[in-house]
């Protein structure tokens, strides 16, 4: 048999959580496309955090085991969303899943994840304890980190922050960066009483999309918790 080079993971860029790389990082203060010199690598190893179409196929997959479990979809005024988030640090894979959303606790089951071919069996669910005000978040390397004071809905417990925690949770080292994605999807009953917000966040379908973009929580939480500059670089550390 021939050797084949293992395929890389799908790079093809449908939505960015957080904006992009050309935007100031409100944790470091550089812009997220700096490299530390003229030739050499980027201070971000997560200069944008973009979603794939392998990503979108996992949560399709779970819509799909989702539109058929009448005690998620069977109430008319359900609104919830979920998200996965695949990366590779320091050469290892790591996969989450999450939701948000309906209950406190989470709703995502493990017969929800039949069906799923990319990474089978390595899906890890992803419920972190998350701090009750703009104090002592944590950023995907692992380091605290204070959310600025202006930011509405802080304490909202987004699949999207969920997902980037539980990822700083593993304490990682932290030398090299080959991808962070995410894709999140939000359901919205045809009766939902905050339909009309949660439907900003909604992308092309009747009822549901797999293709949703982050809140405004989110999109102001995420370049905090994806900035990974180290320490030695910090204005004000």
């Amino acid at each position: 048999m021939p050797k084949t080079k293992p395929s890389k993971p799908d790079t093809d860029v449908n939505l960015r959580h957080g904006g992009r790389a050309t935007d100031t990082c409100p944790r470091c203060h550089y812009v997220r496309n700096k490299k530390e010199s003229e030739k050499g690598k980027l201070l971000h190893g997560i200069p944008e955090l973009t979603d794939s179409a392998k990503l979108r196929g996992v949560v399709g997959q779970i819509k799909d085991n989702l539109m058929r479990d009448k005690s998620l979809v069977g109430d008319p005024a359900a609104v919830f969303m979920m998200g996965v988030l695949e990366a590779k640090i320091n050469g290892g894979e790591y996969y989450f899943y999450a939701s948000s959303g309906r209950t406190a606790e989470p709703w995502i089951k493990p017969k929800h994840l039949d069906g799923i071919t990319y990474h089978q069996g390595k899906w890890t669910l992803a419920n972190p304890t998350l701090p009750m005000n703009n104090k002592g978040w944590l950023t995907v390397r692992g380091e605290k980190v204070n959310l600025d004071e202006d930011i509405q809905g802080v304490t909202r417990p987004c699949s999207a922050v969920k997902l980037l925690v539980a990822l700083g949770e593993k304490h990682l080292d932290w030398n090299s960066v080959d991808y962070v994605r995410m894709s999140e999807m939000v359901y919205v009953g045809p009766k939902a009483e905050d339909a009309r917000y949660m439907r900003a966040w909604h992308g092309q379908g009747a009822t549901n999309s797999w293709t949703a973009g982050s809140c405004d929580a989110c999109q102001a939480r995420i370049p905090y918790l994806i900035c990974d500059v180290s320490r030695g670089w910090l204005v004000n550390p």
